[in-house]
């Protein structure tokens, strides 16, 4: 037993990653609020539009719950595609080019697309050397894979290369100092069988109108940082697509389709129509509050008196608030942060 648990704990998991806004923490909380307006043992299906890493869905699915997984970047949505899949997948296949790419020697290597693009900013030139040829092989092994098989491969390069790069925790910019040489490792993914699960890669408010669940499950962002420009060089590694037109000394690809109006003054609006549009028996909308944030860019973009007033047109409203260790990764102070869960008890639906 306690073997097998060391096994687990060396074995890549789908919340170890660092994520602004992560909710993994509040996960047990999130899935007792749901619960409990159903009666013991109902099985009902949870959809959780701004999934992020998935984790709280992927909660709800490993307890035999229908989910439906969405999330606007790329790069989350492969991620989905890994552990949400099901697909049967050759471990051992996998498990062997893992241990091969593993074994590279980036002094071997030449240089590339992603190292000409990230080396000495985000990554070492070795590093990133060999983050750009795995995944540059991987296309060219794509033909003898399934697409869950692909996707597997191509998390746990996007997680490792996470793991390591030269920044405080997301990729809004590059720490000063020169990056070091770092042992990527790309971790064996721990596999559970997921029975049912609908997974998305589109604009929550579109996908609110072609969808119904019991429960959903809403965390957008509600301040002005935007979640690609903290992603960009994980979702340019996810796409591959290979742009050659960037911004700044950060380095970011163009990405207005990937912006979020939840960032800018358009967010209360934007709620409004995604909440009207809700098709389902409960929604639970995750709120801290920032809007106290030394920051502007960290003040939130609707108050909490014009959430309310929102819910309140599709249901009656209760509210829990928590304690919660805020990840901040850069120098917004938030004092005795709270995280709020809004209960919407949806009426005529």
């Amino acid at each position: 037993m306690v073997v097998r648990k060391r096994l687990l704990l060396q074995m890549l998991q789908i919340q170890n990653r660092r994520y602004i806004g992560s909710k993994y923490k509040l996960r047990e909380e999130i899935y007792r609020q749901a619960c409990s307006f159903f009666d013991a043992n109902t099985k009902f299906q949870f959809a959780d539009l701004f999934a992020g890493t998935g984790s709280v869905a992927y909660y709800f699915a490993k307890k035999n719950h229908r989910v439906i997984v969405n999330d606007i970047l790329y790069s989350n949505f492969v991620a989905y595609e890994a552990w949400f899949g099901n697909k049967k997948i050759n471990l051992k296949k996998i498990n062997t080019i893992i241990d091969n790419w593993n074994s590279i020697n980036p002094n071997l290597l030449n240089d590339n697309y992603f190292s000409k693009i990230y080396s000495e900013k985000y990554y070492s030139l070795n590093n990133a050397k060999k983050i750009g040829f795995i995944r540059e092989d991987l296309e060219n092994i794509k033909n003898n894979l399934n697409s869950r098989e692909y996707f597997i491969l191509l998390t746990s390069l996007i997680y490792a290369a996470d793991s390591i790069a030269n920044t405080v925790g997301h990729f809004e910019s590059f720490l000063k100092k020169k990056p070091l040489d770092k042992n990527l490792f790309l971790k064996k993914i721990q596999i559970d069988k997921i029975k049912f699960a609908k997974i998305f890669n589109m604009d929550a408010n579109q996908l609110s109108k072609e969808i119904y669940a019991d429960v959903i499950y809403i965390d957008p962002p509600y301040n002005a940082r935007q979640y690609i420009n903290f992603y960009h060089v994980l979702e340019n590694l996810a796409l591959w697509n290979k742009p050659t037109k960037f911004e700044g000394i950060s380095m970011k690809f163009e990405r207005n389709h990937l912006k979020s109006s939840y960032s800018t003054n358009r967010a209360k609006r934007t709620f409004s129509d995604l909440i009207q549009n809700l098709k389902c028996k409960l929604i639970i909308v995750s709120y801290n509050n920032t809007y106290c944030a030394s920051s502007s860019a960290s003040n939130n973009k609707i108050s909490e008196n014009d959430l309310k007033k929102i819910l309140q047109k599709k249901g009656k409203i209760a509210v829990k608030e928590f304690k919660y260790n805020f990840f901040n990764a850069g120098k917004t102070n938030l004092k005795n942060h709270r995280e709020k869960l809004y209960i919407c008890r949806v009426e005529n639906e």
